[in-house]
């Protein structure tokens, strides 16, 4: 008697099964809103299947990587986005693609998947057409020490042009194996003292103090690069039978090396050494100010300096005293944060021996655009480190400039401003979100704190008015890319290293938002984006579908 009844349940099962692969044909054929429509349906008879949305996202991604160039990258952002295993095919033919932006762009989410396949695509990137992508490999084989990175690291750096190997020490540093040490000792020995200088800095930044028997010898060479960094390098790596050498060097005539000698001093405990410098710092060399940052007790003699005339002395004395979390160099990164007619550009200035960093200060549209050597996105990213940096000041000072940045309507800012002020997740913090969420005449503003305030799970409309605003914006195109910078100007701790700009980037956080949920309301959300928004939107939306349903 139970024959029928199992009957029925057999055939409701296989027609089941046929709905949810009819879905799939159609998601596979391009019709994506009828496929949703019919996952809707199914959902409607038996409730959500996450494994048939998996399916979906991926065909749909997969369809983004075959087309133009922008769908590829947008597909590719998608597979990043999702963070899952199971989009590493779509990335995997992004690698293959022969424009290397859409290859740079797979390898950066390749790795920040990070399981054993990511590790052969790796080594795949490694014989890539392009030279941008065989180095960001190299770099990310070095950094997660793949057991084949010597190998194929030194294979490609015999490859390339003399000017091209000053890349290639702080790799074998990064990597640490005895293989690696033994290629990073005969590049001390290199002809180029560019080569040199560079395998000098990374035993500086490895603590190799084997090596150190090696620098001293080199404290006579001719080279005043090689002679700076070994000085540094003495004094970092604690060779105190060096203090009778550094000495001598701390009377050189040349200041980079004087300075290098003095800063090494100081490290091995010579008092005198800090008046020196500070000497030096006060007839405004700008390498001696800004290592003044990293000394204790020099706040005064920076508080003297931020109000010089010029621009260049006020701002690494500003940035010295931001390192000693000292609140009197807010009026200066002011300046710095919130541009006014003079239009500042931020770049880092480096001594002959690369022991020594200043902050140089451009200022004049015209002047920025007809330098090749002023960018402007690294600019932006340095005035990014400089908002983190003031994460160390008193919380009172850090909200002060909080609102000065939302007051200026710095929207470049508001982003990174915004993930800070979550890392604080204070009461005042909190207020200041609150407040903002109602300020006229910046709608930006106001929804990066409404976002902000539903990321951070506060009671109230947040929720309500992003799903609102969401709905809203469902036309709009959902990722327009910042350039990527090299691997070694990247901030820190950098959520997107591929950073969509403005309101793009607030979509995109705002879905991802939605996403982390988890549940069946922000699902539900993504579906109807997916369906009838803005079909560029599609690839990111699928990869964040992913997400959720994972």
């Amino acid at each position: 008697m139970f024959a029928p009844l199992l009957l029925f349940l057999l055939l409701s099962q296989d027609y089941t099964l046929s709905e949810k692969q009819h879905a799939l044909y159609l998601m596979h054929t391009g019709k994506t809103g009828a496929a949703i429509e019919r996952y809707q349906e199914i959902c409607k008879k038996e409730g959500p299947d996450f494994a048939i949305l998996h399916q979906m996202a991926i065909s749909l991604m997969k369809q983004g990587i075959k087309k133009d160039p922008e769908s590829k990258l947008l597909a590719i952002y998608g597979a990043g986005l999702a963070k899952s295993s199971s989009s590493l095919e779509i990335l995997q033919e992004g690698l293959a693609s022969n424009d290397p932006q859409i290859q740079l762009a797979s390898l950066l989410f390749i790795v920040q998947i990070g399981d054993d396949y990511s590790d052969d695509l790796l080594l795949s990137a490694m014989s890539s057409d392009f030279l941008s992508t065989r180095m960001e490999a190299s770099f990310h084989m070095a950094i997660k020490k793949h057991p084949h990175a010597v190998g194929h690291i030194e294979a490609l750096m015999s490859r390339l042009p003399p000017y091209f190997i000053p890349f290639f020490p702080q790799l074998f540093a990064i990597l640490g194996t005895k293989e690696a040490m033994g290629v990073l000792q005969r590049l001390l020995n290199d002809p180029s003292p560019q080569v040199r200088i560079e395998a000098i800095h990374s035993l500086i930044q490895t603590g190799r103090d084997d090596f150190l028997p090696l620098l001293r010898k080199r404290l006579s060479h001719k080279s005043y690069g090689e002679v700076e960094a070994c000085a540094y390098a003495l004094g970092v790596l604690k060779d105190s039978f060096s203090i009778p050498a550094l000495k001598k060097l701390s009377q050189d005539p040349a200041d980079a090396t004087r300075l290098a000698a003095l800063k090494s001093l100081y490290l091995l405990g010579d008092p005198s050494a800090q008046k020196e410098i500070e000497g030096m710092a006060l007839k405004k060399d700008l390498f001696a100010i800004f290592a003044l940052g990293s000394i204790r007790d020099s706040e005064g003699v920076l508080a003297s300096l931020i109000h010089d005339s010029n621009i260049q002395v006020r701002v690494n004395a500003a940035l010295g005293l931001l390192q000693r979390k000292d609140k009197r160099c807010l009026p200066v990164l002011k300046e710095i944060l919130i541009p006014d007619i003079r239009d500042l550009s931020f770049q880092p200035r480096f001594s002959l021996g690369k022991t020594h960093m200043a902050i140089k200060v451009v200022s004049g549209t015209g002047i920025k655009e007809e330098n090749p050597f002023i960018d402007p996105n690294l600019s932006l990213s340095m005035r990014e480190a400089f908002l983190t940096e003031m994460l160390g000041l008193e919380e009172e000072s850090f909200l002060q400039v909080a609102t000065i940045i939302f007051d200026a309507k710095q929207n470049d800012l508001v982003p990174h401003l915004i993930q800070l002020l979550e890392t604080l997740k204070t009461a005042k913090t909190i207020d200041l979100l609150k407040e903002q969420t109602q300020k006229m005449g910046a709608p930006l503003i106001r929804d990066y704190c409404n976002l902000s305030l539903f990321r951070l799970k506060i009671e109230g409309p947040y929720e309500e008015t992003l799903v609102k605003w969401i709905m809203l914006q469902k036309g709009q195109e959902l990722i327009k890319l910042r350039p990527l910078l090299p691997a070694k100007e990247r901030p820190k701790g950098s959520v997107y290293a591929l950073t969509p700009e403005e309101t793009s980037r607030l979509l995109i956080e705002s879905y991802a938002a939605i996403a982390e949920r988890q549940d069946i309301k922000s699902i539900d959300l993504l579906l109807d984006a997916l369906k009838n928004g803005n079909e560029k939107n599609r690839y990111a939306l699928a990869g964040l579908l992913i997400k959720a349903t994972e």
